[in-house]
Formats: C-alpha cells, structure tokens, sequence
C-alpha cells in the first residue's frame, strides 16, 4: 500500500527546518518546497504531524490532482473526488484556493466552482448537500492551483497549528508561535543554555522555547480537524497523545534564574531612579510656580504704572 500524500504549509524559510522535524515524526520523504513541504505517510505520521510540529502552519492530505486550462476544468476535477469517504452531508464544509500563476482570471470564481462540485457530488449520491460555513466549518477544502495543474486536500489541521491554545491576550501585532519557535531554531540555541529576547512583547519566543526545553507537544491544549473526518481512528490518536505526553521532562527552574540577583538589582535601581525623577519633578515644578508669580508681580506693577501715566496710554 502506498503512503498518504501530504503537505505541511510553513513560514517561508523554515522548509528545510520543518523538513528535518517531519522526518523526526515519521514523515516519508519529505521535499522542501517553497511555502511548506511535501511528504508521504500514514494517519499515525498526521497525527503526529499536527500536534508535535512546532514549525507547520496546516497539514494538508492530498485527494486529487489534475490538469485544467479553466473552470470547468476544476469543476470536473472536484466533482470527481469521493468526498463521502472523508465527511458526510451533514458536516458543513469551508473551501480556500490559492495559485502561483494560474491562468485563471477570478479565484474567487474558482472557490464557487469547487464548492459547487461538492455539492452537487453530494446531492447525486446522497440526495442532500452540506451546508457552508465560512466562519467555523467542520471540514475544511484547500485548493492550489498552479499553471497547468490543480489539487485538491482536506485540511486534517482545522484552526492553523500556530493557534497553540495557550494565548488569551496579545498585543497589536504578535508574533505567530511557530515563527517564533523556527527563529528560536535557527538561532542554534539549545534547552539548558540561558535564552535573552531583547524585543519581548507577548513572550511568544520565550514561551516557545520552553515548551521545547520541557518537550511540551505544542498542539497538547486544542483540537483538529482530522478528529471530524470520516475512519478518524480514536484509539490510534490516543497512543500518539500518550506517546508524546510521556516524552515530557519535568518541570525545572529556567536559566535565567540565575540572573534573579541582577534583574531585583535592576528593579531596585530602576525604583530609585523613579524617585528621583518624582523630586526632580516636584523642584521644576517649585521654580516654575515662582517664575509664574514674579511674572505676575511685574505685570500687576506694569499695570499700575500705566494707570499713573494717562499719557502712556496715548500711542
């Protein structure tokens, strides 16, 4: 039997990194291309894939792939899937496509064509389609159009893997979490070795590469789309979760702990350094406040002066 096709999107950048952890979760033949990689692999290689891959953005399962020169070309190419062995009428479906010099004129036109192929596969087979929901779907359909091929997967991620699960509040621009965690990886930094971000906003770097020190599995706090589709195998998925929650280290004290005595040092400094601009403030604002009352001496006697001199008031 033949290994699943897959594809896993990433940061561009980060392919050959996420090439090298795919191998390390049981990925067959994994080809870096750019925007993610291709690789081959049973469910178990998904599964894993999706909750230990601290770098993939989605993982795709390749369906279909087929020449097109229009729409109907692509139309042809969806309807064809049998989409009934993934999911069933009653699970509503979202379709996305992207392309990389597609002759097509409207992707927008195309998603409809694809999404209309699905229904009406469903609606000849099943005599009911599935309803769309392009907020929270149920099953998710990629597209990606080249120029002479189109391919269609079932995204067996859900919500992008990057949406770890343990992020409530962020600033106006945070950093993705598996951006963080692959420029961790390229910086060669290794667990056990003190870990300085200078442009800390949310942590996002710092909390990545503590998971890694204490081989937290990044997907250990969500769900995923492959638990909606049809022959998803629980008991299998159950080993895979506990295989990777054994692999946790316990809990230790970070690195930078040791620099307790310096950052209390600093905060002591930083506390009188408040002071003394509080008592600096408070003379600016002594002298200010007699400035502002000799001023209004001068003026008041000017103003009696002038009220003496009626001839000062002539021009």
């Amino acid at each position: 039997m033949s290994p699943q096709a897959f594809f896993a999107s990433c940061p561009r950048g980060l392919e050959p990194l996420l090439a090298e952890e795919l191998t390390g979760l049981g990925a067959k033949k994994p080809e870096p291309v750019p925007g993610g990689v291709a690789f081959g692999g049973d469910m178990r290689a998904c599964y894993r894939a999706n909750l230990e891959s601290r770098l993939a953005t989605r993982v795709l399962m390749r369906l279909a792939r087929s020449p097109y020169r229009g729409e109907e070309d692509v139309y042809e190419a969806a309807l064809a899937v049998k989409w009934l062995e993934w999911f069933s009428e009653t699970q509503s479906i979202r379709v996305d496509v992207n392309a990389i010099r597609s002759p097509l004129k409207s992707l927008e036109f195309a998603t409809l064509r694809i999404k209309d192929a699905v229904c009406d596969r469903f609606r000849a087979d099943r005599g009911r389609r599935p309803d769309v929901d392009t907020r929270s779907p149920e099953v998710r359909i990629q597209a990606f159009l080249d120029k002479a091929e189109v391919t269609l997967y079932l995204d067996t991620s859900g919500e992008p893997l990057n949406k770890r699960g343990y992020r409530r509040d962020a600033g106006e621009a945070p950093l993705k979490e598996n951006l963080a965690a692959g420029i961790v990886g390229l910086s060669g930094w290794n667990p056990g070795e003190p870990l300085l971000d200078p442009m800390c906003g949310s942590g996002t770097i710092v909390v990545e590469a503590a998971m890694m020190a204490l081989a937290i599995p990044p997907g250990h706090a969500r769900a995923f789309g492959f638990e909606r589709l049809a022959g998803f195998d629980r008991r299998r998925w159950n080993e895979v979760r506990d295989a990777a929650f054994a692999r946790r280290r316990p809990k230790r004290p970070l690195p930078s702990r040791r620099r307790s005595r310096a950052l209390r040092a600093r905060r002591r400094t930083r506390g009188r350094a408040r002071c003394c601009c509080r008592r600096k403030r408070s003379s600016a604002s002594s002298i200010a406040a007699a400035v502002a009352a000799s001023r209004r001496a001068r003026t008041r006697c000017s103003s009696a002066t002038t009220a003496s001199r009626p001839w000062a008031q002539r021009g």
